[in-house]
């Protein structure tokens, strides 16, 4: 009798011994196998169970492993989507029932009942409702507004502004909310972080479509979308440095603390990256007059002033220039400058501000269209994703006496 030769590769399991883990990366590796594309929806949990011959529980976790690794997205109500082909198949152990298992058999047909396209209802008024803070007037959220009506006016749909808070600013309880989107429910919504977290649930149980939306990253939410404004102090701080500014300082918003942390992290990494380690110099201030002189004469007076400034927040951008103005300082002559800039926003005098320059009123026309073909399709999965700033080069970005940075 002849000997059997071991098998190649990963160990074999048996089926009784099947882990969420292992079940995870059998779906991921037929993922890898090629032939699938983002967008496609999985089957039930129930079919899958029943393929790989484990119970419902077991899938549920296998999903959320491949959520949590970006592979997969979920949507309520509609199933579980490819959000990421992955490109390596996985390494470790091969469940041996797993092997006559193809990639189209873990795929819900295209034209089922679950994933057949809707009809567009271009003609029926559709509502639509965005959640945030209400409390605080922001030209950036209005600009946001105006966007999402460049897209559902002409269709006929609508957008309602719904707060948050209450009139103390304070956040609603999560059952507050449930009661106020039972009482008037809509056909998608928009959640502004950090609201997205606290009432993710509620907004789940609608069986509608929503998307979390914000100003800065990472991203703590998915779906999602969000302008960038932090990774913009790195590429702010950057150009500074590429203008020849040696010792940059960030004067940035007094927001919450976590977007502090992030913002730091991009400015330094700016630093570090180009070899400059000897300075540090960052403000986070309120916009209002006394908080911008006293931080302008903290960089400028101090022994070691810096010959460059990136600002991250144009709200800020007003007071800084009134203070250099002040003290006889031309941007891009004596001082290198760098500004955030929100497209529309006034013009300060007659300088070209060098600038990391987003659209609010882009910005809301994206998000006007993914939440629009969400609701019009069941096929359609929500992907995250962020809008960055365009460098602007004006003339403001020059160091005094330029100097390449080694």
């Amino acid at each position: 009798m002849g000997v059997r030769k071991a098998s190649q590769g990963a160990p074999e399991v048996p089926n009784h011994l099947i882990s969420a883990s292992d079940l995870a990366a059998g779906i991921l590796r037929l993922l890898s196998s090629g032939g699938v594309r983002a967008g496609l929806r999985l089957r039930p949990v129930r079919d899958l169970g029943g393929l790989f011959k484990v119970d419902k529980a077991k899938v549920c976790e296998a999903l959320d492993e491949l959520v949590e690794m970006g592979i997969l997205i979920k949507r309520h109500g509609s199933g579980t989507f490819i959000r990421t082909v992955p490109q390596a198949k996985p390494m470790g152990r091969v469940v041996a029932a797993f092997k006559k298992i193809r990639v189209a058999d873990i795929l819900a047909p295209e034209g089922d009942g679950a994933s057949r396209r809707k009809p567009l209802r271009r003609h029926q008024n559709l509502s639509f409702q965005m959640w945030g803070d209400t409390t605080t007037a922001l030209p950036v959220l209005e600009s946001i507004a105006v966007g999402i009506k460049d897209v559902f006016d002409p269709a006929g749909h609508r957008m309602q502004m719904r707060s948050a808070v209450d009139s103390r600013g304070r956040v609603l309880d999560p059952e507050v909310i449930a009661q106020r989107v039972a009482k008037e429910p809509a056909d998608g919504y928009w959640v502004m972080g950090p609201f997205d977290k606290v009432f993710e649930q509620q907004f789940n149980e609608t069986g509608k479509p929503w998307f979390s939306f914000g100003f800065s990253g990472p991203l703590r939410h998915h779906p999602g979308m969000i302008m960038d404004c932090l990774e913009a102090a790195e590429r702010g701080t950057q150009a500074l440095l590429e203008g020849g500014c040696r010792r940059v300082a960030m004067l940035a918003y007094a927001g919450k603390e976590r977007d502090r942390d992030f913002e730091l992290f991009q400015y330094s990494r700016a630093l570090r990256e180009a070899g400059v380690a000897d300075y540090h110099e960052a403000r986070f201030i309120k916009a209002n007059r006394k908080e911008v002189r006293r931080a302008i004469s903290d960089f400028l007076d101090s022994g070691s002033p810096p010959d460059g400034i990136y600002i991250a927040d144009d709200t800020l951008l007003p007071l800084v220039a009134e203070e250099l103005e002040k003290r006889g300082i031309v941007p891009g002559r004596d001082l290198g400058v760098v500004t955030y800039w929100n497209e529309g926003f006034e013009r300060q005098g007659t300088v070209d501000w060098s600038r990391m320059e987003t659209s609010p009123r882009r910005f809301g026309q994206a998000l006007a269209r993914s939440l629009l073909a969400a609701t019009q399709s069941t096929a359609t999965g929500l992907a995250s994703y962020r809008i960055l700033a365009e460098w602007h080069p004006g003339s403001t970005h020059f160091a005094a006496s330029p100097r390449p940075v080694h």
